[in-house]
């Protein structure tokens, strides 16, 4: 059985103007089994107490069954007199929900619910505590062995944290605002919908799934809805119609199903990277800006800046390293770009004369193992060269092999023009079926297509060696390293005759140049690619 259910942010007293929109729906044949109110209901002014009473008095009367959360401020407070924690009927067809707990409808739909915002003690009509969170996590059932999850989990409080691998908010204070408890909350609930108010923003964040992907049983998705206030000045939507059939009526394969934009969950946390204090990358990316050609680029923003702040953090660097920035066996002509914790390096022995590598500036062995600010850095040096490909009408392939290797190589290989990413993924495919061991025997290499937005960290654990790689249409293939992995194969399956057709560049020593000839190589790359370096950007 499918529901048809309204939701609506902070109505802030203006019952007339949110009851008025719900006639004019119900009017067009529209018929809500009811509405869900999140944020603050009521409002302090006198003359929203003065429209209640006539609500209260039935003069007025709500056309659906509203059900709304408790109050987050000291002066509507007062309008909750009688049902602060366990909640009651305020009138007719509009029910408090009380402080916290679950509702389940004769339909079997699940509801839990948490009013006010998050204390930094103990529990008030306004706020809750981590104990209240316990208690409602405990009443769920969360963590035992038959737990789902549950239809709708309504708060008032964001979740800190929820567009983390998503889709940004409008504002840019609610990417930081809402509350931990919620977050956490969130994640153990497992909700289908969760809906959120207070901040008069309307954010609908992309799906987000409540498996890790290949490591643990598939699981429904949760789509975060946050809406705005009602009569909001910015015209920004408040009101959320949708369907739904309680999940206790549904099958695994109808429940589990996964759109393709979801992404993994927000409140995943992955694993840190310990930074040993050797030396900041910043230190060593200016030194290094110093030694590429000086005349080639305006002066970076924080380039000779008194007022720039010092890093805080430093980077490890390992002096013994052939890529470490810092290190002394650094082939310094090869180097193309210098971000702050990323540089863009000339492939030795390219398989094509701008094939490049991203690399971190410390040293971190893979991108799985990359710090968060690394990792955006890493993702915009991706974009730039695919930008810069794509000015000539050619795509790009990414790919990286986290075997016998001890610093982290992002290869970045242009195609010719016309190469399909069908095309790159069969040749890729193709090699690793037929792959043979040292000895001659069968040892195919077998792919796995990862969902789009999976982070790697949740499909290969630090430290597990893998190969990777990213198709031009954005498709990512990933295969588990567990034996013997052909150093070469990326190259040989992009030197195959449907791609690059150049089957004696497979090893890179036999097309190996020389150090004037490498050298004047990066200086035509930099100059292919200046126009998308964002490393150049001119001082404001």
């Amino acid at each position: 059985m499918s529901l048809k259910i309204l939701v609506c942010g902070d109505v802030n007293g203006k019952l007339d103007a949110l009851y008025g929109r719900v006639r004019r729906l119900q009017s067009k044949g529209n018929n809500f089994s009811l509405l869900l109110c999140v944020g603050e209901f009521f409002g302090a002014k006198e003359e929203d107490q003065i429209l209640w009473k006539e609500y209260l008095e039935g003069r007025k009367k709500s056309p659906i069954s509203t059900f709304i959360l408790g109050p987050n401020i000291k002066t509507t407070e007062s309008y909750f007199i009688d049902s602060a924690d366990d909640g009651a009927e305020l009138c007719e067809n509009v029910t408090h929900l009380g402080k916290k707990g679950i509702y389940t409808g004769t339909s079997g739909l699940k509801i839990a619910y948490v009013s006010g915002t998050q204390s930094t003690g103990t529990s008030t009509k306004t706020s809750f505590s981590d104990d209240d969170i316990r208690g409602l996590a405990s009443q769920l059932g969360v963590g035992g062995s038959g737990y789902q999850g549950v239809d709708i989990l309504m708060t008032s409080s964001w979740p800190n944290g929820v567009s983390t691998f998503g889709n940004s908010p409008s504002s840019e204070k609610c990417k930081s605002c809402g509350s931990a408890a919620i977050a956490e909350l969130a994640k153990s609930s497992k909700p289908r919908y969760h809906f959120a108010g207070l901040e008069g923003v309307n954010y609908e964040r992309v799906p987000y799934r409540n498996h890790i992907v290949l490591a643990e049983p598939s699981r429904h998705v949760t789509r975060f809805i946050a809406l705005s206030s009602v009569g909001n000045p910015n015209k920004e939507k408040y009101l959320y119609a949708f369907s739904i059939s309680p999940m206790s009526s549904m099958t695994q394969q109808e429940l589990n199903t996964q759109p393709p934009e979801a992404t993994e969950s927000p409140y995943t946390s992955g694993n840190k990277t310990k930074n040993i204090p050797v030396l900041l990358s910043g230190q060593v990316a200016d030194q290094y800006r110093w030694n590429m050609e000086t005349t080639r680029a305006p002066k970076r923003k924080s380039q000779n800046n008194p007022n720039q702040p010092e890093r805080k953090h430093a980077r490890p660097q390992d002096w013994s390293c052939w890529f470490c920035l810092g290190g002394d066996k650094v082939e310094k002509h090869l180097v193309a770009s210098v971000g702050e914790l990323c540089y863009i390096a000339m492939a030795k022995g390219g398989l094509t004369s701008d094939h490049a590598l991203i690399l971190p500036i410390a040293h971190h062995s893979s991108s799985n193992e990359l710090p968060d600010d690394t990792r955006v850095e890493v993702l915009k040096y991706m974009e730039a060269l695919r930008a810069a490909y794509r000015s000539g009408g050619r795509e790009c392939v990414f790919f990286e092999r986290n075997y016998r290797t001890d610093h982290m190589q992002i290869q970045v290989v242009p195609l010719p023009p016309g190469v399909t990413s069908s095309q790159v993924k069969e040749s890729f495919v193709n090699l690793g079926t037929s792959n043979t061991d040292r000895h001659g025997n069968p040892n195919p290499i077998e792919f796995v297509e990862l969902p789009q937005r999976t982070d790697l960290k949740q499909i290969i654990g630090r430290g597990i060696p893998f190969f990777h790689v990213e198709l031009p249409d954005g498709t990512r293939l990933i295969h588990k390293i567990q034996r013997y992995f052909p150093l070469q194969f990326g190259r040989e399956a992009l030197c195959s005759a449907s791609l690059l057709n150049s089957p004696k560049r497979i090893d890179w020593r036999s097309c190996a140049l020389s150090c004037d000839q490498e050298t004047d190589l990066t200086k035509k790359f930099r100059d292919f690619f200046k126009k998308f370096d964002f490393s150049l950007e001119d001082e404001d």
